[in-house]
């Protein structure tokens, strides 16, 4: 085998002033290069032997990674309904109480309550044409619910369920009337109509959580402008107004009943509206329609007030481009923000002039590249999506407004629009400038857009999750930001959950005797379907945990992710592929799944109507039926045989019962105590707490004093034999003894001469 070897290399080492100074990367950097280079053609060799090895083992693990799939794959057990509800099949919306006791369906044509336990229907309210697309409902009193409801016409109402009795208050875009602008075309019939009006729509309605405020988008059809409306409802005069017509009716029920009559009274409630139709209705079957109602009845009960009137910020190009339009430098002066807080950059004192140059200057210094810029799409969006909070007073924006008889009533509310950056604060007792305009009394601006927003049930705590994967905690009890964790980097924060604070371990101190700080647990959706959480607490570090990994499969991408209340530990998650699944939540395993007929499937899974009821123990599911998918041959033969129309499956709401699923019996059984997010400590109750220990450790106190007493006759006997060792040592000490000099002898040169002592 020949060997190449070169010729004329000398070996011998440079001189001393020729060896080049030592450069910062004088190391090596890559492993490899510590090995000696094989000369041809074992260098060839060595490349062929690592080709093969880097195959083999990419084979090899590939083999295990699937071998690894396999032994992960878990089918969950599948568990079948309890009851399916035909009648309710029909439903466009679904929401449960708080308490999980009453369930509210959205129909076609109105609401109907149901009793989570029993399934049975309590009350009806019906409407022609009228397809509720949305409800929601708030407690407002004891056994009082406020309920707001959205259909699909952009019309939003405003019932009270009590007494077993629906109540309708308010239609919010009732009187809100516009005249729409004459077509461009006049015809001799258009010139002979009048002007068309146009509603006000809604399309996002929200209330606080005890029904003190409520809050709406509210969109103009004809100029495309949207807003939001803050209004303040009188919920102490609609309880008092709903328990005396509760009152009247009990009392003409008993007079009805104590006069004999032929016919018995109506089984089903209706609608409160008109009291002399409920009286004459005759006793009709669930399936029966109710008389339909009239918004005019609502004048019955208090109107609401409206609190303000908010704008959309303006974009961040047309921030840019819009200019102060002042004509004199003063008057731009006295246009631009304070500064006494941070502002959101609206107000500037830069002209429009000056912006212009600007631009053309940029244009003319690189314009060589402004082609390889990417092109922006021009895609107006007729409906900005805003999000509002209604919060409590604190130590960011305190309040001395607050009403005393309801110390946990809102003051303010937070405010962020959709692709904004900022979220604004404003003040619920503030009354707005006489141009209209309502300027906010905080500003929290941040450097990526905001893409969700929580709170916890006190409005304590406070957290922003952004599209950079940031999420930022704020503390408002203690007016401080408790800090800021990077999730993940390549995906937004898309959905927040706080955790109940019982699921959370808590460091309970020994000393003081009573609690300080409380943590909890904050779960964390991203948009690529990754679940995180982390541990919020005072003084604790924020590190975000995995759950479940990004999902790879877009079938498998979650559209509904909902902690069940009342069970923290479980999660209730829905597939775009239409599967509903029970997990653990901190785990991120499936403990079980949904199973419905093989004829039906859940109805649009990306928005799927469900809801749990009975504090976790019940489970709502509105299930449709499958279109069958028929083969060509089966469709050449129905083109040649003409068979009459089958209709197919109505569609039905299936119940399950969560608590006799296996899997979820021990998180059924499990009791939590109530812990809240917040502690407020008083020094009453400060004093409380100390006197109260004091007072249980009376009963040690004689042992203690006993303990004590035989201390003291040690340290006693300590203190004497000190005494009695210094003593000893006294008296051992030599003495020294001066003589007295009576007699000075007076010569020259001696002590004291010429002193007045010797004159």
């Amino acid at each position: 085998m020949p060997v190449y070897l070169r010729k004329n290399v000398n070996y011998t080492p440079p001189s001393l002033d020729q060896i080049p100074l030592e450069q910062e990367d004088d190391y090596v950097q890559d492993p490899e290069q510590l090995k000696d280079h094989l000369p041809q053609p074992y260098r060839m060799l060595d490349k062929v032997l690592n080709k093969v090895f880097e195959d083999a083992w990419a084979i090899i693990e590939q083999r295990e990674n699937a071998a690894l799939e396999e032994a992960r794959r878990f089918k969950p057990p599948q568990f079948d309904f309890e009851e399916a509800i035909e009648p309710l099949g029909g439903a466009t919306s679904i929401s449960c109480s708080n308490d999980g006791t009453i369930v509210f369906l959205g129909l076609p044509n109105g609401i109907s309550v149901l009793d989570s336990a029993t399934r049975q229907r309590i009350c009806a309210w019906e409407e022609d044409k009228v397809e509720i697309i949305r409800i929601k409902s708030y407690p407002i009193a004891e056994n009082m619910h406020l309920i707001i409801s959205l259909d699909d016409m952009g019309l939003a109402r405003l019932h009270a369920f009590a007494g077993e009795r629906l109540f309708l208050l308010k239609l919010l875009n009732e009187a809100q009337e516009i005249l729409a602008p004459e077509p461009v075309e006049t015809t001799e019939l258009l010139e002979s109509e009048e002007k068309s009006s146009t509603r006000l729509l809604i399309h996002k309605c929200e209330a606080s959580p005890e029904g003190e405020y409520l809050g709406s988008l509210v969109e103009n059809p004809t100029s495309a402008e949207v807003w939001l409306e803050i209004y303040r409802l009188p919920r102490d005069d609609w309880i008092q107004e709903i328990e005396k017509r509760l009152a009247d009716a009990q009392k003409e029920l008993e007079k009805k009943d104590a006069k004999p009559v032929e016919e018995a009274p109506p089984t089903t409630a209706i609608e409160e509206g008109d009291e002399e139709a409920d009286q004459t209705q005759d006793a009709q079957p669930e399936s029966t329609p109710h008389p339909t109602s009239h918004a005019d009845k609502a004048a019955k009960f208090s109107q609401i007030s409206l609190v303000m009137k908010l704008k959309p910020p303006p974009t961040p190009t047309a921030i840019e481009k819009r200019g102060n339009l002042a004509p004199t430098i003063s008057a731009a002066c006295q246009k631009i923000d304070s500064g006494d807080v941070i502002g959101t950059g609206q107000n500037h004192i830069l002209t429009t002039a000056h912006l212009d140059l600007r631009a053309e200057i940029f244009e003319t210094n690189y314009k060589h590249m402004l082609e390889y810029l990417p092109k922006e799409e021009n895609m107006i969006d007729l409906i900005r999506d805003v999000n509002f909070h209604f919060m409590t007073s604190g130590r960011l924006m305190h309040n001395p407004q607050e009403s005393p008889n309801h110390p946990g009533s809102p003051t303010n509310v937070a405010v962020w629009w959709q692709n904004s950056t900022h979220i604004y604060h404003y003040s619920l007792f503030k009354q707005p400038a006489k141009d209209g305009e309502m300027k906010p009394d905080l500003v929290w601006p941040f450097t990526s857009k905001i893409t969700a927003t929580t709170m916890s049930t006190d409005s304590n705590l406070l957290v922003i999750g952004l599209a950079s994967g940031n999420v930022v905690v704020w503390d408002r009890y203690l007016g401080m930001q408790r800090g800021v964790v990077n999730i993940t980097t390549t995906a937004a924060i898309q959905q927040m959950w706080f955790l109940d604070p019982s699921l959370c371990p808590q460091d309970d101190s020994n000393y003081p005797p009573y609690a300080t700080k409380t943590s909890a647990y904050l779960l964390v959706q991203t948009s690529d379907g990754a679940i995180f959480y982390l541990m919020c607490g005072v003084g604790l570090p924020l590190e975000p945990y995995s759950v479940s990994p990004p999902v790879e499969q877009d079938e498998n991408m979650f559209t509904r992710v909902e902690p069940v209340p009342g069970k923290p530990e479980l999660t209730l998650v829905v597939l775009k592929k239409g599967t509903v699944q029970i997990r653990h939540t901190l785990q991120g395993n499936v403990l079980c799944e949904t199973k419905l007929p093989p004829t039906h499937q859940v109805v649009t899974p990306w928005d799927p109507i469900i809801t749990t009821a009975c504090r976790g123990e019940r489970l709502f599911v509105r299930g449709e039926a499958k279109e069958e998918k028929l083969t060509t041959e089966e469709e050449a033969t129905e083109k040649q045989e003409t068979q009459p129309e089958v209709e197919p499956v109505a569609s039905m709401m299936f119940v399950f019962a969560l608590k006799d699923f296996t899997p979820l019996e021990e998180f059924m059984v499990a009791e939590r105590k109530p812990v809240p997010f917040t502690i407020h400590t008083t020094i009453d109750k400060r004093v409380d707490a100390l006197m109260t220990e004091r007072i249980a450790q009376q009963a040690l106190r004689k042992t203690r004093m006993q303990d004590r007493w035989g201390m003291m006759k040690d340290e006693i006997w300590a203190i004497l034999q000190y005494k009695e060792q210094a003593e000893r040592k006294a008296d051992q000490r030599p003495v020294y003894n001066c003589q007295t000099v009576y007699h000075y002898e007076q010569t020259p040169g001696s002590i004291g001469w010429g002193t007045a002592l010797f004159s």
